[in-house]
C-alpha cells in the first residue's frame, strides 16, 4: 500500500530526525567520529529550520533526542540488568523512557523557536543554536542535573575545544552549534550573496578564537610526580565480600611497590576500593596502612566512606608520608545511587542500589596537598560538571586534577571511554593536568592540553605508572566565570532573534 504524501512527508522527516540523533551519538567515544556531530547537528537544524508547525518541531525533536540519548546512553541498561537483576525487557523499557525523558531538552529549545522565530534563516543562524545550548544548561543543572552527551565532548580534540579555556564546555557547544546552524542557514540562502558572507565571517570568527584559546599559554609547568595508578577492575558484586579479602586484595598493590621499589613519589586507588566508613577499618588494618606510608615514604590516595555523627558521606582520602591525613567529601551526588529522590524509595529497594542515604560535603573544600603538590579531588559522577572544578579555586590554585572513578556498573567500554573524554574537557577548561583513575577503565593521564597521554585498556586489571607535569599559573577565563559567558552570549543571539522577528513582522505591516 503506497503512503500519501503526508504520510511520506511525516515519515521522511522522522527518520531524518532519528538518523541524526543516533549519529551525534556516534561522535562520541568509542566511536570517535566528531565530524557526525557537525552534520548531525546541521542536519536536523536544517529540518527544524523550515518547519512551519510547532507540532512538527516537536516530532522532529523528541525523534532526533531519543535517537541521540538511546544510542549514545544505551550502557545504562547493563546496570540494571547485570546488578540490578531487572528482567532483560524492563531494562530496555526504562533506557527508552529515560531517553525519552532526555529528548524533551531539545525538543523544547526546537519547538520555542519554531513558535516565535518565523524566518527560517534567523532560526537557524541565531535561535536554534541559542535555544539549544541554553537547554542543554538547563539539562545540566535541573534535577541535580545529567550533562552527559554534551556534543561539546564529542569534538575534545578539534580546534573548537579551543574555546574551553575562555567559556568552557557550554561555550565550546555554542561554537559547534553555532556553526552548525550558520552552515544550515548558508544552505538556505541559496546563492543570497551578502548573507552567505555574513555567514561565512561568522564562522571564521568563531573558529580563529578557538585557534587563539589552542595557542594562549594558559599555564607553566610548577614540577613533576610520578604516580602509579591502580585498575583492579573490582566486580561491583564483590562489595560484599569479606572486609579481609578487600583488604588483602588492595595490600597486593600497595605490597607490589614495595617489592619493586618502585621509585613513585604516590600511589592512587580508584573509587569503591574500600567500601566502609575510615572509622570503621579494623584497627590492624588502619595501622597497616598507616605503616606503609610511613616506611615507604609515599602517599596514598584513596576512596572510603567517612562517617560523621551517624551520617556516611562518600571520600577521597589522602594519606602523607607522615601518616597525616586530609579528606575531601563528595558534594555533588548521584540521584539513585547516592541519594533517594523523594518519592523514589521503592524504585531503590527494587534495584537493591547499597549507600543510598550519604550526605553531601560542603561546597568549597580545600585542595588537597598530595605528595608535595596542591591537588584538587572529586570522584566520578563530579567530573561531569565543570562547576564542581572550579570551586576548588576558591581556597588554593591545584597543579594537578585527580579524578576517582569506578565505572565498572555501566559495561566494559561505552561509558569509561566517554567518560575519559570528558576528563579532556576539564583539563582543557582549567588548563591543568587531569588523573583519571577508575576500578576498570579507562585509567588515564591527561595533559594541561586536553591530550591523554597514557592510558589503561578497559576491563583488565593492571597498573600504570606516569610522571605528571604539574602545572601552575593564573586561572583560565573560565575557572574565574564558570558557565555565564556561555550563558549570556546564547542568551543575546536569543534576544537578537527576536529582536529580528519583530523587526521582520513590522516591516511586513508598513
Amino acid at each position: 500500500m503506497l503512503l500519501s504524501p503526508e504520510k511520506k512527508y511525516y515519515v521522511y522527516r522522522l527518520g531524518l530526525s532519528l538518523a541524526s540523533g543516533a549519529s551525534l551519538a556516534s561522535a562520541f567515544a568509542p566511536a570517535n567520529t566528531p565530524l557526525f556531530a557537525l552534520a548531525a547537528l546541521i542536519l536536523i537544524f536544517y529540518i527544524v529550520g523550515v518547519t512551519e508547525k510547532v507540532s512538527h518541531a516537536v516530532l522532529w525533536g523528541m525523534a532526533f533526542g531519543f535517537g541521540w540519548f538511546v544510542t549514545g546512553i544505551s550502557w545504562v541498561y547493563y546496570s540494571m540488568y547485570h546488578y540490578g537483576y531487572m528482567p532483560l525487557e524492563w531494562t530496555y523499557v526504562t533506557t527508552c523512557v529515560f531517553s525519552l525523558a532526555l529528548a524533551l531538552f531539545p525538543t523544547v529549545a526546537f519547538a520555542l523557536v519554531v513558535k516565535f522565530v518565523s524566518n527560517p534563516i534567523v532560526r537557524m543562524a541565531l535561535a536554534l543554536p541559542a535555544a539549544f545550548t541554553l537547554l542543554e544548561w538547563v539539562r545540566g543543572w535541573l534535577l541535580t542535573g545529567f550533562p552527559w552527551l554534551n556534543p561539546a565532548y564529542a569534538i575534545v580534540d578539534w580546534p573548537l575545544a579551543g574555546l574551553a579555556p575562555f567559556i568552557g564546555s557550554f561555550g565550546v557547544l555554542l561554537g559547534l552549534v553555532w556553526i552548525a546552524g550558520l552552515i544550515g542557514a548558508i544552505w538556505a540562502l541559496k546563492g543570497k550573496w551578502i548573507y552567505v558572507a555574513a555567514c561565512g565571517i561568522t564562522i571564521f570568527s568563531v573558529l580563529l578564537l578557538s585557534m587563539a584559546g589552542k595557542q594562549i599559554v594558559w599555564s607553566e609547568p610548577s614540577g613533576e610526580m610520578t604516580v602509579r595508578l591502580v585498575q583492579p577492575n573490582l566486580e561491583p558484586r564483590l562489595l560484599q565480600q569479606s572486609m579481609s579479602e578487600r583488604f588483602d586484595e588492595m595490600y597486593f598493590y600497595l605490597d607490589n611497590v614495595k617489592v619493586e621499589k618502585a621509585s613513585v613519589d604516590a600511589v592512587i586507588l580508584p573509587e569503591s576500593a574500600y567500601p566502609l566508613a575510615w572509622q570503621q577499618f579494623p584497627n590492624d588494618q588502619k595501622e597497616r596502612l598507616l605503616q606503609w606510608v610511613k616506611s615507604e615514604k609515599k602517599s596514598l590516595l584513596f576512596n572510603a566512606f567517612w562517617l560523621s555523627d551517624g551520617q556516611y558521606s562518600n571520600a577521597a582520602i589522602a594519606l602523607d608520608e607522615k601518616g597525616d591525613l586530609s579528606l575531601y567529601q563528595k558534594h555533588h551526588l548521584v540521584p539513585f545511587g547516592e541519594f533517594v529522590p523523594w518519592g523514589f524509595r521503592w524504585f531503590i529497594d527494587a534495584m537493591r542500589i547499597p549507600m543510598t542515604d550519604l550526605q553531601p560535603g560542603n561546597e568549597s573544600q580545600l585542595a588537597m596537598n598530595f605528595a608535595g603538590h596542591s591537588v584538587a579531588v572529586n570522584l566520578c559522577y563530579e567530573n561531569l560538571f565543570g562547576s564542581e572544578w572550579i570551586r576548588a579555586w576558591d581556597q588554593a590554585s591545584p597543579e594537578l586534577l585527580i579524578n576517582l572513578s569506578n565505572l565498572k556498573w555501566f559495561g566494559p567500554v561505552k561509558a569509561a571511554s566517554q567518560h575519559l573524554q570528558i576528563s579532556q574537557m576539564r583539563a582543557l577548561e582549567t588548563a591543568r593536568p587531569l588523573l583519571s583513575v577508575t576500578n576498570s577503565g579507562e585509567t588515564a593521564y591527561v595533559d594541561a592540553h586536553g591530550v591523554v597521554v597514557k592510558r589503561l585498556a578497559t576491563d583488565i586489571d593492571a597498573t600504570m605508572d606516569v610522571t605528571v607535569t604539574t602545572m601552575k599559573g593564573e586561572a583560565t577565563p573560565y575557572v574565574k566565570w564558570g558557565d555565564w559567558p556561555a550563558v549570556i552570549l546564547a542568551f543575546l543571539m536569543l534576544i537578537a532573534a527576536f529582536i529580528c522577528t519583530f523587526a521582520e513582522k513590522r516591516l511586513q505591516k508598513g
